[in-house]
């Protein structure tokens, strides 16, 4: 959890998009989201063929693709807070390791 802020401590380090998506956490409360909001948004769409038998293959591609929405909107708000948050910390630190000449001269 902690390796986020720890990657970030080097001077001028930008992490990638894809590392931030490939992290653990990320990934899985961006599957656990999509499983259940997925299953929703499934049975509103697709619920009668389900439960009456009448599931197509053409409907199937669909059902799977609706999973994909929750997940896609999950981990883009997830990357970008934990950026956001790197953001934040790494200009936190820069202005606590200013100098002291440097801070008491803007006075």
């Amino acid at each position: 959890m902690y390796q986020a802020v720890e990657n970030t401590k080097k001077q001028g380090h930008r992490r990638s998009i894809i590392s931030y998506c490939l992290e653990r956490d990320t990934l899985l409360f961006a599957l656990k989201l999509a499983l259940f909001v997925g299953t929703i948004l499934a049975l509103i769409n697709h619920g009668q063929a389900i439960f009456t038998g009448h599931l197509t293959f053409d409907q199937l591609i669909p059902m799977l693709i609706t999973y994909l929405v929750p997940f896609s909107v999950s981990m883009y708000s997830q990357v970008q807070g934990k950026r956001e948050r790197d953001r934040l910390y790494a200009m936190a630190r820069n202005v606590t390791e200013q100098p002291e000449d440097e801070a008491t001269s803007s006075d």
